[in-house]
């Protein structure tokens, strides 16, 4: 599995100056409150606010498992209760860190995997979700699927998204396969947000894998990935409402969401808007989205883009190929 999965998430610049603690080595008590009660003396009103530097150490630390680093921080500055019990997890986002420069050779430092999955698994021990779906993708890339299911299994027990995503798909791929897990853990995802999760828990619905066939789930998960900036599905979802699967047919809407994944790199939608436009006479334009698609390996593409080209004067076939080099995607969540 190839997906990497947020790899931005976090970011543990700001942790360097915390010194390291051992992964258990974590006080028992609380030191201080967050917040003092309020004197029934000194104030008129019946409400006293609840004392959360009182919450044990074990269950804010899992409730903290999958921040990222701003979630993590405002966390940790919120008493010094928080901040102590919260130590294990910003040292877990230094290693973080560490890894994510050791795997794609950032830093000033090569690539290495060996140490990045190091830094992974050093993170993972300190209670990181975020550290566990990373170690989790070396594993899966070295082919050791097995210690890559475990680790997504604990990060999505602890309520990571993309922790849940990868344990779902991770499902449809192993040997044997579980579909009815897979889809399990997809919706948890989907639920979560995740537009990975949603385009793939769109998938089964869609061909019944693990779940009954349900092409109006299928199309309205298509759609939330789509809205969340998945081009797969943006793409999906234009098929939708052009054969009227599990939407309304509607050829505005089919155009809107095919040009939405052209402009985000998706071949195949390239090449459909292509079609499209050439059909419409705008040459110009068809001839850039064909010539997109024929780059992207999309060898249909070619032959239709052949034929536009012969009816462009030298000039426009000029500009054409101007504007296509001169492309570049829109941001999307791929």
């Amino acid at each position: 599995m190839n997906q990497k999965t947020l790899l931005d998430r976090s970011d543990a610049s700001w942790f360097i100056a915390f010194p390291f603690s051992k992964p258990d080595g974590r006080d028992a008590k609380p030191k201080s409150s967050c917040w003092s009660k309020v004197s029934s003396e000194s104030s008129s009103s019946p409400t006293n606010y609840p004392d959360f530097s009182a919450l044990p150490f074990d269950i804010l630390t899992k409730i903290a498992a999958p921040f990222n680093f701003p979630n993590l921080l405002a966390a940790s500055l919120v008493c010094r209760s928080w901040g102590d019990a919260l130590r294990a997890l910003r040292e877990a986002m230094v290693l973080l860190r560490q890894g994510k420069q050791f795997k794609h050779g950032r830093g000033g430092v090569g690539r290495n995997l060996e140490k990045a999955l190091v830094s992974f698994l050093k993170g993972s021990a300190r209670g990181s979700t975020l550290a566990m779906v990373d170690a989790g993708l070396v594993y899966w890339e070295r082919g050791q699927k097995e210690e890559a299911i475990a680790l997504y299994q604990k990060a999505a027990a602890l309520g990571d998204a993309a922790g849940q995503c990868n344990l779902g798909i991770s499902y449809l791929h192993a040997q044997p396969q579980n579909h009815k897990e897979a889809v399990k853990w997809l919706h948890q995802a989907s639920i979560g947000g995740h537009v990975r999760a949603q385009y793939q828990l769109a998938l089964c619905l869609h061909q019944g894998l693990g779940v009954e066939q349900n092409l109006q789930e299928a199309a309205r998960w298509y759609l939330k990935a789509a809205e969340g900036g998945y081009v797969r599905a943006m793409y999906n979802a234009s098929l939708c409402y052009t054969f009227g699967e599990g939407l309304s047919h509607s050829r505005r809407q089919a155009r809107k969401w095919m040009k939405r994944a052209a402009d985000r790199g998706h071949g195949k939608a390239q090449f459909e808007h292509g079609l499209a436009l050439f059909s419409e006479g705008e040459l110009l334009k068809a001839i850039v989205y064909l010539e997109l698609a024929t780059r992207s390996g999309e060898t249909a593409a070619t032959h239709v883009k052949n034929a536009v080209l012969q009816q462009l004067s030298a000039t426009s076939r000029d500009r054409a190929l101007l504007l296509t080099d001169n492309w570049r995607a829109l941001p999307s969540s791929r």
